[in-house]
């Protein structure tokens, strides 16, 4: 398959993560990407290993299922017609064959079982609220400081990779992209970026898209071979942190922990990572800001 073709997946992919709400069709998502219904259909399959509707409903029911943890006393009901369904009999039927028990089981179930870095964060979680949330502890664990801020639309040469989120996915993808960018490799790892679509909690591993990438400036152009996308402006919890590379995963748990001492709620689109030059990564040293979309 082209590269030109993983673009198109890449574009589509993203376009029905953006608009889950409205369950877009193959037609819609084709018309997107101006492909023909007849060939997406066949490329996006061989490329992810599911249809646009298999696709589709699994990022639905993930997103519900992220809806019952994240607001335990919710109406079940309204949750089915939240993600698109006619009734709650419907959703209950659809959930039970994609998670094999019922929406309520799975809520009762894994409300005290997350294990989540970076995606949607129950504001119920035990394991973050049984965190050390005292300042002195947050600097010890990396964790330097955190505020709200708007952040500006970024334009992000990216390479994705699927499977299970860590450094060492990022790092080796980052030299994969580097190889394809030379005229960057004297920045890194300045300016790269790591962004993470899908919740681990109800995500498989395999199915987890991570994209990592440097942000252009104004009127760079890359490769045609090189995906673009833009990131979008908003509110964002940054998080300035600077951790080893054991501490990673706990500067993240002291971010949803920060954000919900402030009462604050993630939005639906994707978490990013933001790199500086103080990062070592041959000492296994980082520097960064975790970056949390805002409703």
């Amino acid at each position: 398959m082209t590269q030109d073709y993983r673009k198109s997946v890449f574009r589509a992919m993203d376009y029905i993560s953006q608009h889950l709400d409205l369950n877009p069709t193959l037609e819609e998502v084709s018309r997107e990407v101006a492909v023909s219904c007849y060939h997406f259909h066949r490329i996006f399959k061989a490329q992810v290993g599911e249809t646009v509707a298999e696709f589709t409903r699994r990022l639905r029911m993930e997103k519900a299922a992220m809806s019952l943890i994240d607001a335990p006393h919710s109406d079940i009901t309204g949750l089915a017609l939240q993600v698109g369904f006619s009734s709650s009999q419907n959703f209950a039927r659809a959930f039970r064959r994609h998670f094999s028990v019922s929406p309520g089981e799975f809520r009762r179930s894994l409300r005290e079982a997350i294990k989540s870095k970076t995606g949607h964060v129950s504001q119920q979680k035990s394991t973050y609220s049984q965190c050390d949330t005292t300042q002195a502890h947050w600097h010890t664990a990396g964790f330097l400081g955190a505020k709200v801020i708007e952040l500006p639309t970024r334009r992000v040469a990216f390479m994705r990779r699927f499977g299970p989120y860590g450094k060492e996915t990022c790092q080796q993808t980052h030299q994969d992209l580097l190889t394809s960018l030379p005229a960057r490799t004297p920045l890194q790892p300045a300016g790269m970026l790591c962004v993470y679509w899908d919740p681990p909690d109800v995500t498989a591993e395999r199915h987890c898209r991570t994209d990592v990438g440097f942000e252009l400036s104004e009127g760079e152009q890359v490769s045609r071979h090189i995906a673009v996308q833009t990131i979008a402006a908003g509110n964002y919890l940054v998080c300035k942190c600077a951790a080893w590379g054991d501490q990673v995963d706990n500067t993240w748990a002291l971010a949803f922990a920060w954000m919900r001492t402030k009462g604050l709620m993630k939005s639906g689109k994707p978490c990013y990572e933001m790199y500086y030059n103080e990062t070592n990564a041959a000492h296994d040293y980082y520097v960064y800001d975790i970056c949390i979309p805002l409703n």
